[in-house]
């Protein structure tokens, strides 16, 4: 049956055009000769297409049609295309659209037409017959992977609008509909631990986790290409599950043109599923070993008979246990959303969703003993209450604008408001455990609760046009996002247990105070705003070569008012921070250049701007400290190969940061007692980060679909004369591998997937209760040796419409941590064995 696809935009005009002139291989349509149409295409269909520019209007006909359309790029270029209107068949209805064009059309493939001059017939003909194409255009599907089966993807909207993974001068990842699919990834963190060069640590506050890369944070995240969001604060929006989206887009490196304020980690890109062109329907049911159930529905459908209407929905649920004694999880979500062709040229979208996420989470991790060694308690363990209770809940609604002028511009926007409320309640043993007597756990808990928004706003306007006598493409919009939230954290300890008793440890509920409890903090209210205005222009030097130039004005408010409290009411502190960075400018440069038909070489240096309001200069009370500046060099090779099957790229880079808060010695470290933001700190640190990014994606062999990203990292810290981030191995490996198998056996289809990384070391100093209630500070150096954990999957298909497929995570039940903390907490198992069994039906 035919694949259905997301219309790219609106049916006239807004199809996703992924121009790969310049930057495209030679492409061979093989075959031994030219098809015959595909009988669906024999079929008639409406078409609406209207006068106007050839390109345009093959974009419109490629989306109505399901056909992918391939032309060398200038093939097309300043030609017009009288349209095309009424129930026809596709052959009928690109005659028309081509008339008078002095072009006509060769069906390649089944599915598959390429655009030729009459007088030639082709570009150029094999010695088999089949037809070779310089550079080309590829339509219909767009930076869409749903429905492709590829694990890679033709364009990426990373950068705002749609770019070739080739064509763009920063190293970006991208996590394709058919990985989710076959890797059985179900949120963020999951996606995130698939990613090249991406180290994920556990973050039961936020739950999606923390995620670091090159050394840094990963803490912006951006949906649909709109405005920046956050990933990890208390109005963050949670374990992000991947049902409603496309796909996953990662670019590693500072990205302070379109972001502003944020780590030089880089920024995820989530993509939104939209609604198909035919009604389909999939469900799933998966169930693992863990006792956990998934189950989920997707339902897409015309609202209008002439299909101008879409409509899209999901729904999901998720509950049983987790890998570790008393975890348990309940979570729900609910995806709805609506395109709307208003006219020919603009495409209206609307939609929601809802989740609510409940769990009993363990919140510290492992302690370890006072020497840095391991306690050695198996992977089931917890040292977490069985009353310990997380209820998170999130709604959002979206909208977007699209429309596409005549001349080939596009006018695009987008607004997202969200809102979340957090209520948890925590305990946990933690405390570093004396080897000799087994003494040094306390039981300590929190309440806490939290409401908080998030709101997101972009517009922009991109097009191309000639500069004296070359293209130039550019983009220009302005953004607004603001997240805050109002939180009340109360925290309480209880007993001292002996590491020998931890199996009988009890500490019961009743005995827990009543929220706010005898000592609470209150931050009201932590809120942060970005706006600006950004541009970025891709400028052709010659038919090889262009520059990119970019920059960012932008501003940057940060307000942080909170206070400690006692039960009745007396203040122990207070503390008002309001901070904004006005006219802040991030520029961008980068020149690529066209080694051959496959491979593209660029380097490209990108602008660090990082607010660190929170550290305070002396003397007291003390005034926030500047921002930290720096600069993320890159250079690299980027390929696509066989036909754009697959994508190759090799990156060096350099980052450097600086004006990072060290403390100030000059003060004796006074501060408000644990309200985060100590004085006194100078501006004068420094950190460096290199290495290298290697990945491959795509299939590189007939029916063997491949992603494979390695890393280098070498990061430090000026002040130390030591490593920066601990937690960022300098030897990182992600491989998968998936194979339909040929012939009497294709129906099935076996992954095999490797996690291996170097070894990791984390050091510092602690404040430990000692025997007799005294407190010391303990220095600590330890680590773990370098692992590897193994992934596996079998798939059936039954049909076209049913399959199911067997998971097996940590193959080996390979013993790691997956996040090294202190001595007294937050030293994380990774996963056991998991085994999963999913299936999936569509219809």
């Amino acid at each position: 049956m035919r694949q259905s696809f997301p219309r790219s935009h609106a049916k006239a005009g807004l199809g996703m055009r992924i121009t790969l002139a310049l930057l495209t291989s030679t492409a061979i349509i093989s075959g031994g000769g030219l098809y015959l149409p595909a009988a669906a295409q024999e079929a008639s269909i409406t078409y609406a297409v209207p006068a106007g520019p050839l390109g345009s209007a093959i974009t419109r006909f490629g989306e109505r049609s399901g056909l992918q359309i391939l032309y060398p790029a200038d093939l097309v270029r300043g030609k017009q295309s009288p349209g095309v209107s009424g129930n026809l068949t596709a052959d009928e209805a690109l005659s028309r659209l081509l008339a008078g064009s002095g072009l006509t059309y060769q069906y390649t493939a089944a599915n598959t037409v390429t655009i030729v001059p009459i007088s030639a017939g082709a570009s150029g003909v094999a010695p088999d017959g089949s037809i070779m194409l310089d550079t080309i255009t590829i339509q219909a599907g767009g930076a869409n992977t749903e429905g492709s089966n590829s694990y890679t993807t033709t364009a990426s909207t990373i950068g705002k609008t749609d770019e070739t993974l080739r064509e763009t001068p920063q190293s970006v990842t991208v996590i394709t509909t058919r990985q989710i699919k076959d890797r059985g990834l179900t949120d963020l963190g999951a996606a995130m631990n698939s990613a090249t060069g991406v180290t994920v640590t556990p973050d039961q506050y936020y739950g999606a986790g923390r995620f670091f890369a090159r050394g840094f944070e990963i803490s912006n995240l951006r949906i649909d290409g709109g405005a920046v969001g956050v990933t990890s604060s208390y109005d963050a929006i949670g374990s992000i599950g991947l049902s409603r989206y496309d796909r996953v887009e990662v670019l590693r490196g500072a990205d302070g043109l379109f972001s502003g304020n944020g780590e030089a980690g880089g920024i995820i890109s989530l993509v939104r599923k939209r609604p198909l062109d035919e009604r389909a329907s999939t469900a799933e049911l998966s169930y693992s070993n863990w006792n956990r159930a998934t189950v989920s529905y997707d339902y897409s459908t015309p609202l209008t008979k002439d299909g101008d209407v879409r409509a899209r929905m999901i729904l999901s649920a998720e509950k049983g246990d987790t890998f570790y004694n008393g975890g348990e999880l309940d979570n729900r979500s609910f995806y709805a959303i609506i395109e709307a062709d208003l006219g020919d040229s603009t495409v209206l979208t609307f939609g929601g969703s809802y989740d609510r996420q409940r769990s009993a989470p363990w919140w510290a991790g492992m302690p370890r003993y006072l020497d840095g060694s391991d306690i050695g308690l198996p992977v089931e363990a917890s040292l977490g209450t069985d009353w310990a209770d997380l209820d998170h809940k999130g709604w959002e609604i979206f909208a977007g604008l699209r429309h596409d002028f005549a001349n080939g511009w596009v006018w695009n926007s987008n607004l997202t408001y969200a809102e979340h409320k957090y209520r948890g309640l925590y305990g946990y043993l933690a405390g570093a455990v004396d080897p000799l007597t087994g003494d040094g756990l306390v039981f300590n808990g929190s309440h806490n609760w939290a409401d908080g928004y998030q709101i997101q706003a972009d517009t922009n306007i991109s097009g191309d046009f000639d500069l004296l006598g070359r293209r130039a493409d550019i983009v220009i919009g302005l953004d607004y996002a603001k997240h805050s939230s109002d939180v009340n954290r109360s925290e309480f300890t209880g007993p001292a247990v002996n590491l020998d008793d931890v199996d009988d440890a009890n500490w019961p509920i009743a005995t827990i105070p009543d929220f706010p409890g005898d000592y609470y903090f209150n931050f009201h209210p932590y809120t942060e705003t970005r706006y600006g205005v950004y541009a970025r222009g891709k400028f052709e030097m010659s038919d090889q070569t262009r520059i990119i130039l970019g920059a960012r004005y932008g501003n940057y408010k940060y307000s942080f008012h909170r206070a400690s409290y006692n039960r009745d009411g007396s203040v122990n502190w207070r503390e008002a921070i309001d901070y904004s960075d006005n006219g802040v400018l991030t520029p961008f440069a980068a020149v690529s250049h066209d080694l051959n038909r496959d491979w593209t070489a660029y380097a490209s240096v990108a602008t660090i701007y990082q607010s660190q309001s929170r550290y305070l200069r002396g003397p007291e009370p003390g005034s926030p400290l500047n921002p930290i500046t720096g600069r993320t060099f890159e250079t690299g090779l980027k390929g696509e190969l066989l036909g754009g099957a697959m994508n190759a790229s090799l990156a060096a880079y350099y980052t450097k940061r600086e004006g990072e808060a060290v403390r100030d010695p000059r003060y004796a470290g006074a501060s408000n007692p644990g309200n985060g933001s100590s004085c006194c700190y100078l501006d004068d640190g420094e950190v460096t980060s290199r290495g290298l990014d290697i990945e491959v994606s795509g299939e590189v062999a007939s029916g063997l679909q491949l992603f494979a990203g390695y890393t280098l990292n070498i990061n430090k810290n000026k002040e130390t004369n030591g490593v920066y981030s601990a937690i960022t191995p300098r030897h990182l490996l992600k491989v998968w591998a998936n194979y339909n198998l040929p012939n009497d056996y294709s129906k099935w289809t076996i992954g095999a997937g490797l996690r291996a990384q170097s070894t990791t070391k984390v050091s510092g100093t602690e404040w430990v209760e000692r025997a007799g209630g005294e407190w010391s500070e303990v220095p600590f150096n330890f680590g773990q040796g370098g692992y590897a954990v193994a992934d596996l999957s079998v798939r059936y298909d039954f049909s076209d419409d049913a399959s199911l497929t067997l998971n097996i995570n940590n193959v080996f039940d390979r013993g790691y941590y997956a996040q090294l903390g202190t001595l007294s907490k937050n030293n994380f198992y990774g996963p056991p064995r998991e085994i999963a069994l999913t299936f999936r039906s569509t219809f």
